[in-house]
């Protein structure tokens, strides 16, 4: 039986049995990895609560024919406080989700777990705008595993986006213009403040998203347009999406001093 060590992000756990968890995450150097944790709900295990999502561990595992199985488990960073904030916890929770979705079972793409790594240090301390890192996150991964949004031109005539409104063709893969929309079935209108923006957080760092602060109604067409060229992609659908739409929608309808948490069912999360 083979026995390797690498480092690991959690993105998801769920129970097997009485005593044992799976877990999925993504590895530095195997990609995405199952594996089973034995005994790890017992309160002897020796695991703790290492194996929960988000966080960051250094492992050695056995490597198995369907599921591998967690021997040793050191905690590298925790992630702690993106886990206790309400907030943190719903958009760390769609990237953990795009992460899982993007790669098949083994399959390793470079810096897509570097990128995680930093945006969820990122993430733990002060984000202006958490909605617009969830963003930057969503392009990025999507051009990491070969879909680069095309947003500087036409993706039909060629044409160069100026300030006029175009619309995203997901399917595509980029944007296309006013004059060529009639040949697009399908398409969702873009401000030409959102496709800046967009062109803006895919090209700079993940710390740069962080510092942002735009309008709401300019949040919410970039995140959903974020969403749209990523589902596109993956040719899948994310849970996360309707969550977090669903919290922004709420969180522009409070009233001063009103929170939005309350109303905000986390078990679509699941």
């Amino acid at each position: 039986m083979v026995v390797y060590k690498d480092e690991a992000i959690i993105l998801h756990a769920h129970d097997l049995g009485e005593a044992d968890r799976i877990v999925s995450m993504i590895t530095a150097g195997r990609g995405l990895r199952r594996a089973v944790a034995k005994g790890v709900k017992r309160t002897s295990s020796r695991f703790g609560a290492r194996l929960e999502p988000f966080t960051h561990l250094r492992v050695v595992l056995h490597e198995g024919r369907n599921l591998d199985t967690v021997t040793q488990a050191e905690i590298v960073r925790s992630h702690a406080a993106v886990r206790e904030d309400f907030e943190k916890f719903l958009f760390g929770e769609a990237m953990l989700e795009l992460i899982e979705k993007s790669l098949q079972e083994n399959q390793t793409i470079p810096r897509l777990f570097e990128i995680l790594e930093v945006t969820l240090g990122i993430l733990e301390g002060e984000v202006r705008e958490p909605a617009l890192l969830l963003s930057a996150f969503l392009l990025k991964t999507c051009a990491l595993v070969g879909y680069r949004p095309r947003l500087e031109d036409c993706i039909l005539c060629g044409r160069e986006m100026g300030a006029e409104r175009c619309f995203l063709d997901p399917g595509g893969g980029g944007v296309v213009c006013s004059a060529c929309k009639g040949q697009v079935p399908t398409g969702m209108p873009l401000n030409p403040e959102a496709l800046r923006l967009m062109r803006s957080l895919l090209g700079e760092k993940m710390a740069g998203a962080a510092r942002r602060e735009e309008e709401n109604r300019l949040v919410n067409e970039v995140i959903r347009a974020s969403f749209l060229f990523a589902e596109s992609v993956l040719e899948r659908r994310l849970k996360s999406r309707s969550v977090v739409l669903g919290h922004l929608e709420r969180k522009g309808e409070a009233g001063p001093g009103e929170s939005p948490h309350a109303t905000t069912n986390t078990r679509e999360l699941d």
